[in-house]
């Protein structure tokens, strides 16, 4: 009977260390983040300038026609336009928003490394970038800074490079097809370099999905391969993110283009 009643009581002590440990580690990743939040506020506006003055700054949303600005946002990152900088619930989005991707150019000089930089990286695109740039100046950033491959070891960043780069063109110039193919290589620049056998496959995909022919199965399907799900690390992440940032946007592309279809020359 003692022998039982030390055990129950070893037991619950054992608990409420237990809890107590999680509760002061909540309470300092908490004071942590909120620090990094604000550091990350005061430095928006000096990061972005820094950004366009290393990268230029000569494409605007304005050069995209309504058509090929659809296109992009379809593939990269569908409720662009309504989303507080994270989307994870939009089938096709993936785990990174424009806007997080913006964040691992600026807020990240040493490089991102995925795993725990991912909840820095959303907490400052929602907290941070999305709440103190204009979507407009976003899409600005994302077309003249986005990494495009490495040819002859020198990084292509922009699309106006990408241009010149891969097809010897001023952007302006380039076809519908030569745009998409510049905005298929987005998830894996130097995987899907035009030309190649992966990229060629990428685009037919991408033709069949603006075309309505083929459906996201889910968060992960940016190759529109019929993905279900993630790995096990992969869905723990989304489940923590989902609760500690706004991830469900107010509207969705298929909302808003619901008889949309793209017809980019092939």
């Amino acid at each position: 009977m003692n022998g039982d009643g030390i055990g129950k009581r070893g037991i619950r002590r054992l608990l409420l260390a237990t809890i107590a440990v999680m509760l002061f580690g909540l309470i300092a990743a908490t004071a942590w983040y909120d620090h990094d939040i604000r550091t990350a506020r005061q430095q928006t506006p000096e990061l972005v300038q820094a950004a366009f003055k290393r990268y230029g700054a000569s494409l605007r949303p304005a050069d995209l026609s309504p058509e090929r600005k659809a296109m992009l946002l379809t593939i990269e990152d569908p409720t662009f336009l309504y989303h507080h900088g994270v989307d994870l619930a939009t089938p096709g989005a993936g785990m990174t928003t424009i806007t997080q991707g913006l964040v691992k150019q600026l807020y990240f000089p040493e490089g991102f490394r995925p795993g725990i930089a991912k909840i820095r990286q959303t907490l400052i695109a929602q907290y941070a970038l999305d709440a103190l740039v204009s979507k407009d100046e976003q899409l600005r950033l994302f077309l003249n800074i986005s990494y495009l491959g490495d040819v002859d070891g020198k990084a292509v960043h922009g699309f106006a490079d990408a241009a010149h780069t891969y097809f010897g063109k001023e952007f302006a110039a380039l076809n519908d097809e030569e745009f998409l193919s510049l905005v298929a290589m987005l998830i894996g620049p130097n995987a899907f370099k035009p030309g190649s056998f992966a990229h060629t496959e990428r685009m037919q995909r991408i033709h069949a999905y603006l075309a309505g022919e083929i459906r996201p199965a889910s968060l992960l399907d940016v190759e529109y391969n019929g993905k279900q799900s993630g790995s096990l690390a992969e869905e723990a992440l989304m489940a923590l993110l989902r609760l500690t940032t706004d991830t469900n946007p107010h509207d969705s592309v298929h909302d808003n283009f619901p008889n949309q279809r793209f017809s980019a020359a092939r």
